[in-house]
C-alpha cells in the first residue's frame, strides 16, 4: 500500500511539473480564438436553418403530392 501511495503523489508531482512546461495562450489569443470560433458556429447554424427549410419544403411538396 505505500508503495502505491508513493507512484500516486509522484504522478502528481508529475503533472504539476508538465503543466509548468505548457506554453498557455494569452488572454487576447483566447478572446481571438473564442470571436472566430463563434463567428463560424453561428454561420453554420444559418446554413444548416437554411438547408432544413429547404428540405422540409421539398418533403412537404412530395408529401402532398402523394
Amino acid at each position: 500500500m505505500a508503495s502505491n501511495s508513493k507512484g500516486i503523489v509522484r504522478f502528481v508531482k508529475d503533472i504539476k511539473n508538465e503543466l509548468k512546461r505548457i506554453t498557455w495562450a494569452s488572454k487576447e489569443e483566447v478572446k481571438k480564438a473564442v470571436s472566430v470560433v463563434s463567428v463560424i458556429c453561428a454561420i453554420y447554424i444559418v446554413l444548416i436553418a437554411i438547408a432544413d427549410a429547404i428540405f422540409k419544403a421539398g418533403v412537404t411538396q412530395i408529401l402532398d403530392k402523394l
